[in-house]
């Protein structure tokens, strides 16, 4: 069994107003094995910023190793810690986030997924056999 090794990365000019949180499990031969718990918080829900924090380097690149097993259940949550710049929602369209895991030598998921600015995003990834146990 190898281990599960998950990237996100986003080139999205305003990120930073989003917070990026993991959570999960890796399972092997039906046990929990590893749990996945991550979190990049960029500033407080509802601070109001008015632009990117000193520091704040684009693109935004995350990398979360897990643990080895057969099964990986992961929940990506991106949450808004600030609105977006325009109150008009036309000019507030999705941007993207690059979803990348590997499973040893192999990438077994590989999306670029579509992000709400209003809502940002709960997604859930399911690979493996996470039904057994």
């Amino acid at each position: 069994m190898a281990p599960y090794r998950i990237s996100i990365e986003c080139d999205y000019r305003e990120f930073w107003r989003y917070n990026l949180a993991l959570s999960g499990e890796v399972r092997a031969d039906g046990s929990r094995v590893g749990y996945i718990a991550y979190t990049d918080d960029v500033a407080a829900v509802g601070s109001q910023l008015s632009s990117a924090p000193a520091g704040y380097k684009r693109p935004r690149r995350t990398v979360v190793e897990g643990a080895a097993g057969d099964a990986l259940t992961l929940y990506i949550y991106i949450v808004p810690n600030t609105l977006p710049e325009s109150r008009i929602v036309a000019d507030s369209a999705p941007f993207e986030v690059a979803v990348s895991i590997s499973h040893g030598d192999s990438v077994v998921y590989n999306r670029r997924l579509l992000i709400n600015q209003w809502s940002g995003d709960n997604i859930e990834i399911k690979l493996g056999d996470v039904a057994r146990g």
